[in-house]
């Protein structure tokens, strides 16, 4: 009988760990659910997809990297973090899954991880974004104060990608904080015309302007973001700046 029990016992444990072919299909059901949700911003939706995935497969590494960004997406940051590192787990050279892991560092301010995972993601030789992961490489070496290694990072990406035009803003970033002004304000000048939509770039022309007593130009940029993002961020931002210029007054000079 005690055989039996164990017999048993151990071929329940072996069925519990076994993926059936229909188990593999649902997970691929709800992985494709999810990726699907997760381009329209449906997060919760993505979640719950996600979910169901890697329970169906919980070997499936896509899956726990879609569950991953989907949890990124909500700002729950601790269980984004375990769901991407279970992707690394089951594929070592997930290089995606790198590079979001890192990004989840930068977002919640852990640096010196966000530069391994970075790293790891830019010298894996098949990843096929690797100006973004440089670039966000860059940011992480710009938030530790290492302003040199940041630069270098953003050099190399524009000399691979000329046009890579977040690069641009960020080397002028580097400049400002530098108090290299003068210079600060000619990359936010090439990054607006890199990209003319990149508010960012508009926003950060029209502060170092302020802070160059270039009313007038950055009255008429702080205008320009205000206008055109009005329910966002960089609408305070730019409104903060349009009255401590006192624009109004300006505009009717």
């Amino acid at each position: 009988m005690r055989r039996f029990l164990t017999s048993f016992l151990l071929l329940s444990f072996l069925l519990s760990g076994c993926l059936t072919p229909h188990a593999m299909q649902e997970g691929e059901h709800s992985k494709k659910m999810g990726l699907a949700y997760l381009s329209e911003g449906s997060i919760p939706d993505a979640v719950s997809q996600f979910r169901a995935a890697v329970k169906h497969n919980r070997w499936d590494a896509e899956a726990w990297h879609g569950l991953g960004m989907a949890y990124f997406g909500s700002e729950k940051f601790a269980e984004a973090e375990e769901a991407l590192l279970r992707a690394l787990k089951l594929e070592e050279g997930f290089a995606q899954a790198r590079m979001n892991l890192g990004t989840l560092y930068l977002e919640t301010k852990r640096f010196d991880e966000a530069v391994v995972a970075l790293t790891a993601a830019v010298e894996h030789p098949e990843y096929r974004q690797p100006a973004r992961a440089r670039h966000n490489l860059g940011w992480a070496y710009y938030s530790k104060g290492e302003f040199e290694e940041a630069r270098n990072q953003y050099h190399e990406v524009l000399r691979r990608f000329p046009l890579f035009c977040p690069s641009v803003r960020n080397l002028g970033h580097i400049d400002e904080a530098e108090g290299k002004l003068s210079d600060a304000l000619a990359r936010y000048k090439q990054a607006t015309e890199c990209d003319p939509a990149d508010l960012k770039s508009r926003l950060s022309l029209g502060i170092v302007e302020a802070r160059l007593d270039l009313v007038s130009d950055a009255c008429e940029h702080l205008s320009a973001v205000k206008e055109a993002d009005p329910y966002g961020s960089l609408r305070v931002q730019a409104d903060e700046y349009l009255k401590m210029l006192s624009c109004e007054s300006v505009e009717q000079l």
